[in-house]
């Protein structure tokens, strides 16, 4: 311990000749060392200081001046700003020296050779860069360096950028430190000709969009999505704070990246939210100059499990119709991001939530009914439905209709303007809010069949009528009975209709879906000398009931149904 400190009181008469003197860090060495003898351990751990400050010199000299709120390294003492570099580097760089050590170190020569108040100064500054970046952390600095220096792309365009600035910003960057898995890339870049996002496009073999004069989109084979967006202001940290939340205006130059704990930038207060796991504006003028922000802090929140600042819930309380401004594609990508989360009911219920929503579906959000729906796929309360009944639920709402929203989202969405108090039609929300054509017909057929229900349940599951609701809801079935044993959870009869129907459901889903084919329109016209029309297909839809119902089951039975209804109709 003795020799430690020895080496770092060495260390630090170093950087101070440099320092003063502005010469290199060899030659300063060589003056120090030449002057006294000094045993190898203290020579050795004196000189890996030493050199490792002068290799990372620039990096921890922003880095002080970060964290020094309102102090430049200029208005600092010569020995506090090189006690501060030593320590830094001891914190970030040498693993093996526990950070206590190393910040107690630091702040006893900082009173030995600083001014009286050197010690609290350099103990707080060390404090907080070890709590934010050091290896005691809650942030994954070390996972996060992992993925950097192993990302195949972040590596191509290091190597091809030559001199041109670039960074990585946002999502990538705060998903990593969290742990969390994030494969897409937004990059800030300096060019207005996007030279680098082209020669990247043309090397990797991928499209190059442009998806308005200042950004650029790349999607690569593998499904990856890179963003390159031009600066939007003189410097990098006002860009920065034109972004929405603190978590999302973190920024990492490439020429950094086997180093982010020391070069990661952080403008405002990004990691100290990241800890205390907060979502917080940026700026005061955040929410208005982009209303989509007030739906989004929502979606980051349910991702992340954060908490959402009481400024921006009060913010969205009053002026929640700004969000009209938006274009309604904007608007449902956010809703259905929200809803991929497993009790996105847990966000949506704010009452500052309740009303964007109220004012992007034109009707009081039924927060009530996604909860039930919430709890029925996730609970594993068997008194509901089984778990092998689950299971065979969640794999089909996992199917996915448009693009990348699945079954289980377009559920949940369904379940919240479902039933309208307003009595306003399902598929019309669902068109207002630009949802693929297969999606609004899925709406439509749901919306259609729903009321069957009621009739099956005064009729207790009439095999007639289940088998018509079978083939009219198809592969919407679950769907409408979730909804239904959703709004009728307490009530033990309508629980127990619905769960026998699923439980049906699943057993002759083959034969609802993809019945064997017993007789076509050909054989029943020539057999029955019928003529082409809809009588044929109303005889081969009878059929198919009869299958369901069990009564037929060869093509003799079928022709002899088919007779059968001739007869009665004639």
């Amino acid at each position: 311990m003795r020799d430690r400190r020895k080496a770092r009181e060495l260390a630090l008469q170093v950087l101070y000749q440099m320092d003063v003197r502005e010469i290199p860090a060899e030659k300063a060495l060589g003056i120090i060392l030449s002057r006294y003898r000094f045993r190898p351990g203290v020579r050795k751990f004196s000189e890996i200081l030493v050199r490792g400050v002068s290799r990372y010199f620039f990096p921890i000299n922003s880095l002080i001046e970060d964290y020094a709120r309102n102090w430049t390294l200029e208005r600092m003492a010569v020995v506090d700003r090189n006690i501060l570099r030593l320590a830094i580097y001891e914190l970030l760089f040498l693993e093996e020296i526990p950070p206590a050590v190393s910040i107690n170190e630091a702040v006893e020569i900082a009173k030995r050779y600083g001014t009286q108040d050197s010690g609290k100064f350099v103990n707080g500054i060390l404090d907080k860069i070890h709590r934010q970046r050091g290896q005691d952390s809650c942030l994954k600095w070390t996972h996060l360096k992992n993925v950097l220096c192993r990302n195949p792309y972040l590596k191509k365009l290091a190597q091809i950028k030559g001199k041109e600035k670039l960074w990585l910003v946002g999502g990538y960057l705060r998903d990593h430190l969290l742990g969390k898995e994030n494969k897409d890339l937004d990059l800030i870049v300096e060019d207005p000709e996007f030279k680098v996002a082209q020669r990247f496009a043309q090397e990797m073999r991928a499209a190059l969009f442009a998806l308005n004069p200042t950004a650029r989109r790349s999607v690569l084979p593998d499904g990856v999505i890179i963003d390159f967006n031009l600066k939007r202001a003189p410097s990098l940290k006002e860009d920065l704070l034109q972004r929405d939340f603190t978590i999302d205006a973190l920024a990492l130059d490439l020429d950094y990246l086997e180093i982010p704990s020391l070069t990661l930038i952080d403008p405002s207060t990004g990691l100290e939210d990241l800890i205390s796991r907060k979502i917080k504006l940026i700026g005061k003028r955040s929410l208005e100059d982009d209303p989509l922000r007030m739906l989004r802090a929502f979606r980051l929140a349910s991702q992340l499990h954060f908490t959402i600042e009481d400024e921006i819930t009060s913010f969205i309380k009053q002026k929640s119709f700004l969000i009209k401004k938006i274009s309604k594609e904007r608007v449902r990508d956010e809703i259905f991001l929200l809803l991929k989360d497993l009790f996105s009911y847990e966000y949506l219920k704010d009452s500052s939530a309740t009303a964007i929503l109220k004012e992007v579906l034109s009707q009081t959000p039924n927060v009530e009914n996604l909860r039930k729906i919430e709890m029925i796929l996730n609970s594993s309360d068997e008194k509901i439905i089984s778990d092998e009944l689950r299971k065979k639920i969640i794999s089909h709402l996992e199917e996915r209709k448009v693009s990348t929203r699945k079954r289980k989202e377009l559920l949940k969405f369904i379940a919240l303007i479902f039933p309208s108090p307003e009595k306003r039609s399902l598929s019309l929300t669902a068109r207002e809010l630009k949802l693929g054509q297969k999606e609004v017909r899925i709406i439509k057929k749901i919306e259609k069949l729903y009321p069957s229900l009621k009739e099956l349940k005064k009729k207790q599951g009439d095999p007639k009528l289940v088998a018509q609701f079978f083939l009219e809801a198809k592969e919407e079935t679950i769907e409408v009975l979730l909804l239904f044993l959703a709004e009728n959870l307490e009530k033990e009869k309508s629980l127990k209709l619905a769960t026998s129907l699923l439980e049906e459901y699943f057993q002759k889903s083959s034969l609802i879906l993809q019945p064997p084919k017993l007789i076509d329109g050909n054989d029943l016209t020539k057999s029955l000398g019928i003529a082409p029309g809809p009588k044929v297909s109303h005889l081969l839809s009878e059929i198919h009931r009869a299958q369901l119902m069990g009564k037929v089951k060869t093509r003799e039975e079928a022709l002899r149904h088919a007779r059968q209804i001739l007869s009665q109709t004639s």
